[in-house]
């Protein structure tokens, strides 16, 4: 809070004020005064005599300003007490007046609303409100309204006016957004009457008055703002103004939340992982990524490291779409209508009706620009609805299978590193020089992990856990196949947890996905990786076109590889995942 910081209290917002021990201090002339309000305008900077005397007197200075500038800045120091005196200091680029950001409202303020933006950007709304009642609890009056204000002054009030009232604008926002829109109607007509050409405030008043039932009073509201922009700039309101008018005119259902769509600029982009050995792959996946109206899928076997690739690439591009981001991981949130509902509250931050959030989704990305991760997708149904028509917004989809039938998508199809790219990828996590003393080791290494960057990364925490191992150790434990897939487990990452997954998906499919299950269970109890459609067909008692459309499902969810279209194989990994399927089955 102002003051908590020390003695002396500074104040730009209303009259020009210091305080020091809690009582006012006087000021002096009316020059004076208005040296004092720009030093404290320009905290903590050195303000030079020019800008002093082009402030003071403007363009006809006496002979005597300098001399006269003296005379303020030591009747300014003199006001202060005896401890706090060097706060103003001259040096030969001009004078600086020492503040803390806590004894000057207009940091106290500035530092509120910028934190109240942020929360109301996150969705954190009851804190953003707090923080912008505070920032606002500063202002009593206008900027420095008791001085003659030169070039500066008038500069940095139009600067800090602007700011306030985007934190009036912000404090209803927040109001929607707490379904609290009557308490935001009375403020936001203020705003609009003081202000009749800021647009975002008629937005707010417009949502305010439809939320609380008066669409009336929201199309009076649209037809003001038309005439106040027409009458002043002889331009017609923006687009957003004019679709929020349409639709309240058509009783939009995705107008249906008390709050209305109060826009805020989600980041929701998890921190892009370490990457190695795709820099082909993350130039033509950003170049891609970096056109609005892009769809792209990277689809791939379970631990090739697609999701890394994703956010490393969104990271990248993420600036160019500057209404936000927005993440969602589908194997967490498998359900359309939920996936829905999040999207919709994380622009918005407010509460969401689920019956109509699929058509408030698309109102809101509309006029967005846009950039949207959908993680670990399962199909295509559960990804549809979720893809804007906007030609503003970027979708990336990560799939372990091919989504081909995803209209309009960009395929990237990833699989294992390169030799070199998996030695990169261990130096990222294990110590040059430990590699270097055994190369052999270390590439024998990348072979036995299948050259996945998730098994790669599973060894080189498993090295970096184990310091006193040699390379030449951890690659006997992954020579031995019979705990094979025991070893690629270290903390939080497990290789067989994302073929369980991958197998679970099929499982809990129609009857060609259970069938493909069946099949993974049938090869993990044969005694050679390589498998025909005519065999499973007899196992299973089924047609071989039917056998082939099973093994085919394995091959799109990466299960499988398919050397020729006639000709099926286990990847070691998952052929020993298979063998403990058949295994745990019985006969």
């Amino acid at each position: 809070m102002l003051g908590m910081g020390g003695a002396v209290e500074f104040k730009l917002l209303g009259d020009v004020e210091i305080s020091a021990a809690g009582k006012p201090v006087r000021l002096g002339s009316p020059k004076q005064r208005t040296l004092t309000a720009l030093l404290l305008a320009k905290t903590n900077a050195v303000v030079g005599l020019p800008q002093i005397t082009e402030e003071l007197w403007s363009e006809q200075p006496p002979r005597s300003a300098t001399a006269n500038i003296r005379t303020y800045a030591a009747r300014l120091r003199a006001t202060l007490p005896a401890a706090e005196r060097d706060r103003l200091t001259v040096g030969p680029l001009g004078y600086r007046l020492r503040v803390n950001a806590d004894e000057l409202d207009l940091s106290v303020f500035e530092s509120a609303a910028n934190t109240g933006r942020l929360a109301l950007e996150r969705g954190a709304t009851e804190e953003a409100l707090q923080a912008l009642d505070l920032a606002l609890a500063q202002w009593h009056g206008r900027f420095a309204q008791d001085v003659r204000t030169g070039p500066s002054l008038t500069a940095r009030e139009v600067a800090v006016e602007d700011r306030r009232l985007a934190a009036e604008e912000d404090r209803c926002a927040a109001l929607l957004a707490l379904r609290r829109a009557r308490t935001a109607i009375a403020p936001l007509q203020a705003l609009v009457a003081a202000q009749p050409l800021r647009e975002r405030s008629w937005s707010l008043l417009m949502r305010a008055l439809y939320a609380v039932h008066d669409p009336a009073g929201a199309i009076r509201a649209f037809t003001a703002a038309r005439a106040a922009l027409i009458e002043t700039l002889g331009i017609e309101p923006g687009t957003e103004l004019r679709d929020l008018y349409l639709a309240i005119l058509r009783r939009d259902p995705a107008l249906c939340t008390d709050a209305g769509a109060v826009a805020v600029k989600p980041r929701q982009l998890p921190p892009p992982p370490l990457l190695a050995g795709r820099c082909d792959e993350l130039e033509r996946l950003t170049d891609q990524l970096g056109r609005p109206g892009s769809l792209v899928s990277i689809h791939g076997p379970a631990g090739a490291g697609k999701s890394a690739l994703a956010l490393a690439a969104a990271d990248a591009v993420a600036e160019r779409y500057p209404d936000g981001s927005l993440y969602l991981d589908l194997r967490r949130q498998p359900r359309v209508e939920k996936a829905l509902v999040g999207l919709v509250r994380a622009i918005t931050a407010s509460t969401v009706d689920p019956d109509c959030a699929d058509a408030q989704l698309r109102s809101l990305l509309a006029s967005r620009s846009m950039l949207l991760v959908l993680d670990n997708a399962t199909h295509v149904a559960q990804i549809r609805p979720l893809i804007p028509s906007s030609s503003l917004c970027a979708v990336l989809v990560t799939s372990r299978q091919s989504l081909c039938t995803l209209d309009g998508a960009t395929p990237l199809h990833l699989g294992g590193l390169s030799n070199s790219g998996g030695l990169a990828l261990l130096g990222l996590f294990v110590p040059p020089a430990r590699l270097q003393a055994e190369p052999a080791a270390a590439q024998r290494l990348v072979e036995l992990c299948g050259q996945l960057p998730l098994a790669l990364r599973i060894a080189a925490a498993r090295l970096a856990g184990h310091p006193r191992w040699r390379l030449a150790d951890l690659a006997a434990r992954l020579d031995d196949e019979r705990c094979l897939l025991d070893e690629f487990e270290s903390e939080d990452l497990a290789l067989r947890d994302r073929l369980r997954d991958a197998y679970d998906v099929l499982a809990a499919g129609g009857r060609t996905d259970q069938l493909a299950a069946k099949a993974l269970h049938w090869a993990g109890g044969r005694p050679a990786p390589e498998l025909r459609a005519s065999d499973l067909a007899a196992t299973l008692g089924q047609s071989v076109p039917i056998a082939v459309r099973a093994l085919d499902r394995l091959v799109e969810h990466g299960l499988l590889d398919q050397p020729s279209h006639d000709r099926y194989r286990l990847p070691k990994l998952t052929r020993l995942f298979a063998a403990e399927l058949s295994l745990a089955a019985g006969p």
